[in-house]
């Protein structure tokens, strides 16, 4: 789904909640909620808090002009309706249907009265879920599911009960990758899945100033699903704020893939 930029303009309140019926999102608010949807940034304070140092509607719209055109950017136009996160779902759908008629969009109601975007040069049906709750859960549920591939990339990965449900299926003969960040981190509380025979690979990429940090978070199931946000596959990260998209999409899960193979080839491996 792409949209002019005329039409990016107008969906922008609806993300910041200034002069919209949507709830007030502030900086760091509005990282979590564009990282639900395929963006990677933080909020750093002592650097001005939003990248760039941009205001909250800077950052919003050029955000949302990254978004544009992927394959998030229907689900996160959804997502300004959630009835979960909105008092007026109905009010809002309105209103951007509005503004998405002009790309040739609708967005209406499916027969489980959740609004989805309909119409335009919408490509292959694409499954896209975003997650702020039971993260944890949803990650063991995906990994159940896994039949052939499962490839993790993840900075740190200390949470036991994530590893015991890949060394089950492991013993399934499930193809199992795990790659890591190498560091002291790791050294110290990584879990030795080598010694379960599955695939561990710990990668520190290079730069011209010298070792930078490995900060994927991503697991590719199958190649067709993939689990991507800000949630690592540590003890602690279920008691932090984070978020999760399962999408399931083979040129999605291909370009991860990729990703996975360069990272791979990192380590020398």
């Amino acid at each position: 789904m792409k949209v002019s930029d005329l039409t990016l303009s107008a969906l922008k309140p609806f993300v910041t909640g200034d002069g919209a019926p949507t709830p007030y999102l502030s900086g760091p608010e509005l990282i979590k909620f564009f990282n639900a949807f395929g963006m990677e940034d933080e909020y750093v304070h002592r650097n001005g808090g939003l990248p760039n140092a941009w205001s909250r509607n800077e950052y919003a719209y050029e955000t949302l002009k990254k978004v544009n055109g992927t394959t998030y950017f229907k689900a996160l136009v959804e997502a300004l309706t959630d009835s979960r996160k909105v008092s007026k779902p109905d009010e809002v759908a309105l209103q951007i249907h509005d503004i998405i008629k002009h790309d040739g969009y609708k967005l209406e109601k499916n027969e489980s009265d959740i609004y989805k975007v309909t119409g335009g040069a919408l490509d292959d049906p694409i499954i896209i879920e975003a997650h702020f709750q039971e993260i944890k859960s949803q990650i063991l549920e995906s990994i159940r599911t896994a039949k052939f591939t499962i490839w993790v990339a993840v900075a740190w990965f200390t949470d036991k009960d994530l590893a015991n449900e890949l060394r089950l299926k492991h013993l399934e003969g499930i193809n199992v990758r795990i790659i890591v960040n190498d560091d002291e981190t790791t050294e110290k509380y990584g879990l030795p899945f080598d010694q379960k025979g599955i695939e561990y690979i710990k990668v520190s990429p290079n730069s011209r100033w010298g070792k930078k940090l490995m900060h994927n978070k991503f697991c590719i199931i199958d190649l067709h699903k993939v689990i991507h946000g800000s949630y690592n596959w540590t003890s602690n990260a279920q008691y932090n704020n984070e978020s999760i998209t399962i999408t399931e999409s083979r040129d999605v899960a291909e370009d991860f893939s990729s990703q996975y193979i360069q990272l791979k080839n990192q380590s020398g491996t």
